[in-house]
């Protein structure tokens, strides 16, 4: 956890206490509120980019690109950098890593941020992605794969003036594409200022977090990170609720185990070769201006585009 929740030296035992309490609820919530989010808006790359590719329908794409510019904002405002724990890897690793991740995508059927949202419908089969993709990041810690590299940290390359007109300037945009279609524009509208004001402040607070490694910042970060997965799910899940009017749980087959488990590793190994997966991207590596997630977050759409153009895809948003 960040220097905010654990800067408690010179408190009282009991001062301290209530102020790790005070921390870890203030996780919980933005977690939970996260999860809702994601839920609410059913974003998702896979979903994005088949509704893209089938569709012509490039409405969803574009909010999600509207979520990172939110999440630089945020940064711009509480003037403080991004960080990744540690940083990018080399050109060789990183193309076919974005390509690894694209396939695994694809094959369980939603990206991190739709993972989170199908959760909360009932899926749960989707729950096993998340255990593959803590498999491979606790594997990795354990035997130590792979070099340590230095964390990485770089300021905003744009202004808050800047940025307000760039978000406006995507607000447009969308509505004028949302016209010829049902895209829902202010439920996207809502859904993607919450997600990016939300993963932005988890991401201050906790430092390594990312929804990749909701699971993976376990290792990390165990117990913020087992809060912050624990919560943002529960938003999913009560997100779906209201929604419906009822809860229901869809009982896996093995060939649903198989397929996100498969894809979980392969989304896994991908991020772990970025390192970071799509949301780590989205809302650290572009609020920071990183080249390399530019290129990584194209090759892992133009993989997936490729995909769904080739395979189809029976992705499709719930709300």
């Amino acid at each position: 956890m960040s220097e905010f929740l654990l800067n408690i030296s010179g408190s009282s035992p009991a001062a301290a206490t209530m102020e790790i309490w005070a921390g870890m609820a203030l996780l919980g919530v933005l977690g939970f509120v996260l999860g809702f989010a994601l839920n609410h808006g059913s974003i998702c790359t896979v979903i994005a980019t088949r509704e893209l590719v089938s569709e012509k329908r490039p409405a969803r794409l574009i909010a999600i690109i509207e979520c990172a510019v939110w999440a630089t904002l945020v940064y711009v405002v509480l003037e403080t950098s991004p960080m990744m724990q540690e940083g990018w890897s080399p050109i060789g690793y990183l193309v076919p890593a974005a390509f690894l991740f694209g396939l695994g995508t694809y094959v369980n059927g939603a990206c991190v941020f739709g993972s989170v949202g199908h959760f909360g419908n009932g899926e749960i089969d989707f729950g096993f992605a998340f255990l593959a993709i803590f498999a491979v990041f606790y594997i990795e810690s354990l035997f130590n794969l792979l070099p340590d590299q230095p964390p990485i940290s770089a300021s905003p390359p744009l202004g808050a003036v800047l940025l307000a007109l760039a978000l406006l300037a995507i607000l447009m945009l969308r509505l004028g594409v949302s016209f010829r279609s049902e895209s829902n524009f202010r439920r996207l509208t809502l859904s993607m200022g919450v997600i990016g004001i939300t993963f932005t402040m988890l991401a201050i607070f906790a430092p390594g977090f990312s929804i990749t490694a909701s699971v993976g910042s376990i290792v990390s970060i165990p117990v913020a990170g087992a809060v912050i997965a624990v919560c943002m799910f529960g938003g999913s899940l009560a997100s779906a609720r209201l929604r419906k009017r009822r809860f229901l749980l869809k009982w896996p087959t093995f060939e649903a185990i198989f397929r996100r488990t498969l894809g979980g590793v392969l989304m896994g190994l991908g991020a772990l070769l970025i390192p970071g997966g799509n949301d780590t991207l989205l809302m650290v590596g572009f609020p920071m201006g990183a080249w390399q997630a530019v290129l990584a977050y194209i090759l892992f759409v133009v993989t997936l585009a490729a995909l769904i153009a080739r395979f189809g895809s029976m992705a499709r948003s719930w709300s």
